[in-house]
């Protein structure tokens, strides 16, 4: 005999609520709290549960008296020069946003296909024309590279989320970190440590990505804290110009770093001959994991690529299409994670961490 499909109704039963619940859960549905959506996220891929996303998009569409379309699929789009850009980016959370995507459109029954805008060399017109021949209906735009101009896609065609800041030219949604809530992050957890000189050291590309957050945010930080310093910043064309590192830290001689790039500045600071954190400590404004030794933000690329699935599918729902009058943008707040980077300077003592000291790269 077939065995009998896994429901709604099954993994209501196993999490002890109702199959509304269950429906709110699935969609991230902020009425329903946090630990339960957890909780029938994790029964639900137990059970092999995997929620029809036609039924779903039509029980929308009677309720909003809409018309459905087909089925729903969803395009994830690599905005990168490389075919496999978006899944060997230099920046684990820009992979990790790919994945979280994937997972999340899975979990949502959905089909996400993965698209290369530049395939062939085709223009973004043409690009659009062909998503839409195949019945895309919502695309989720990945990270545009560094110096990259906005697409020029036929937007109208399109229900459409960018995991990115927001795009000054263009009204579109858009979900990513809070940056400039990090950066305060950061300057607290170094203020209580005792550190006061602060060295910030980004690229040049940064500045122009992310408008200035970071930066924004440890100026503002020095101001309610008081006693805070900040160096002229270190900007750099690469991480490997390390020559302008020790320069720059024997100019301007900060207590603690601060930088995205804070797991590939290492090894440059031990060629200088500086112990991490005896001599100077190191934070990371974009940490790969929970498990490496860098102190730093987890900006958490998975839940970032979920939640701009979760945005993605509403506004398919919704059959919102094309530029919105008012561009939105959804933040994701980091996690602080400790790690063996830095040590109490007279203030509190750094939080007990698992990661394994002494190295860049951990185990």
């Amino acid at each position: 005999m077939t065995p009998e499909p896994i429901t709604m109704r099954h993994v209501a039963e196993r999490a002890g609520v109702t199959q509304a619940t269950v429906s709110m859960a699935l969609a991230n549905h902020p009425r329903i709290s946090l630990a339960t959506r957890q909780k029938v996220a994790r029964l639900a891929e137990e059970l092999g549960y995997r929620p029809n996303a036609y039924v779903s998009a039509l029980m929308r569409a009677r309720r909003t008296g809409r018309s459905l379309e087909g089925r729903p699929v969803l395009a994830l789009v690599s905005p990168f020069p490389e075919e496999d850009g978006w899944r060997s980016a230099a920046a684990p959370t820009v992979r990790q946003m790919l994945e979280g995507a994937l997972e999340r459109a899975a979990v949502r029954g959905f089909d996400a296909q993965e698209f290369w805008l530049h395939r062939d060399g085709m223009t973004n017109e043409r690009f659009s024309d062909v998503l839409r021949s195949r019945g895309i209906q919502g695309i989720l735009m990945g990270p545009l590279p560094a110096g990259a101009a906005a697409p020029a896609l036929k937007w109208d065609y399109f229900s459409t989320v960018c995991l990115s800041v927001p795009y000054p030219d263009l009204r579109l949604t858009t979900v990513c970190n809070d940056h400039y809530f990090s950066s305060l992050q950061v300057m607290r957890e170094c203020h209580r440590l005792g550190y006061r000189r602060v060295g910030l050291v980004q690229l040049s590309s940064h500045q122009q990505r992310f408008h200035g957050r970071w930066e924004a945010g440890l100026l503002i930080a020095q101001r309610y804290l008081g006693d805070m310093q900040l160096t002229s910043p270190l900007v750099l064309d690469t991480w490997t110009d390390r020559s302008r590192v020790a320069t720059w830290f024997a100019e301007q001689r900060p207590e603690v770093i601060v930088t995205p790039g804070a797991e590939l500045l290492w090894p440059a600071l031990i060629e200088g001959r500086l112990k991490v954190p005896e001599d100077v400590g190191l934070v990371g404004l974009g940490v790969s994991s929970l498990q490496q030794p860098c102190a730093g933000i987890f900006q958490n690329g998975r839940m970032i690529g979920a939640a701009g699935i979760d945005a993605l599918i509403a506004a398919v729902e919704r059959h919102e299409k094309g530029l919105a009058e008012q561009a939105r943008t959804l933040m994701v707040e980091g996690i602080w994670y400790p790690g063996s980077t830095l040590k109490s300077r007279g203030g509190e003592m750094p939080l007990a961490t698992s990661a394994t000291e002494g190295s860049p790269r951990g185990r």
